[in-house]
């Protein structure tokens, strides 16, 4: 099992470092040294973070491996099963059960392995999509899981404009995790709400729902990787989320209740492709 403790090398590396920069910057007053202490200790939690976070990235990696074959085998099993047509309707029941949970499984693997990449910094990666393509994909995947919710899917798209520079598979994270997210949020009946359009020189990214709204006292922390309110969930899919709009220098923002003190409305800003230099 991976652990803080089995890095603690590492840990002392950082440290050393820490303090040489402090004793290169020479002596200064009380004040100005509070500054810098204060400084390195943000940027010591900073370092922390990233280890801590990679640790976890390396275990969920190891995790999923081990995981997703297994799923898999078991997947083309029972579907080759459901062919039979003199499987009883019974055991056809069951399996299909069987196969919706399989599916759940896999698409919390998937966000582990999301996860678990390593994250691209300071909003340099490389890449280029059509926006609404990835939606009109993303809406099609999801479509049969927001009719089995009895939740309504709208998607809002433009017909131009939507070219932005981002790669299609962080995209497909960006919008998925999202979709997901509402889906989840959304009761029976609800509304889940995608849009997708240019505005001045960037493209504009927004998923809806009428979920109950994120309680006040939550607020600061829904970012946070691994923290949810859900029985079954992971606490990655806004996580990833955020990390990948960082990786291209796009922003993240939020608002909750939208209307009648209900529903969230996610906003993902994201640089277009013929501004960006």
């Amino acid at each position: 099992m991976l652990s803080i403790r089995g890095n603690s090398r590492l840990f002392r590396g950082i440290g050393a470092k820490v303090s040489s920069a402090l004793n290169l910057m020479g002596p200064r007053s009380p004040a100005t040294r509070g500054r810098r202490w204060s400084f390195c200790a943000n940027n010591w939690r900073e370092l922390a973070e990233r280890e801590r976070l990679a640790l976890v990235g390396q275990m969920a990696a190891s995790i999923s491996h081990n995981l997703k074959n297994p799923l898999g085998s078991m997947k083309t099993i029972l579907q080759v099963q459901l062919e039979n047509p003199e499987l009883p309707e019974s055991i056809r029941g069951e399996t299909k059960m069987v196969l919706e949970e399989i599916g759940r499984l896999s698409t919390k693997l998937n966000q582990l392995l999301q996860f678990s990449r390593p994250a691209v910094r300071g909003g340099i990666a490389i890449g280029s999509c059509d926006a609404r393509a990835a939606v009109e994909e993303v809406a099609g995947v999801l479509s049969h899981e927001a009719e089995r919710r009895g939740v309504k899917m709208q998607i809002k798209v433009s017909g131009g404009g939507t070219m932005v520079v981002v790669s299609a598979e962080a995209l497909n994270d960006i919008v998925s995790n999202l979709v997901v997210n509402a889906l989840e949020a959304t009761p029976r009946g609800g509304h889940v709400i995608v849009c997708a359009a240019p505005h001045d020189g960037v493209c504009m990214l927004s998923v809806e729902d009428d979920g109950p709204g994120i309680p006040a006292a939550l607020r600061e922390r829904i970012l946070q990787p691994f923290f949810t309110t859900k029985s079954q969930g992971t606490g990655l899919g806004l996580a990833i989320v955020a990390r990948r709009v960082a990786e291209f220098g796009g922003k993240l923002d939020w608002e909750s209740p939208v209307r009648n003190g209900i529903g969230t409305r996610f906003y993902v800003t994201l640089p277009a492709e013929d501004v960006r230099t």
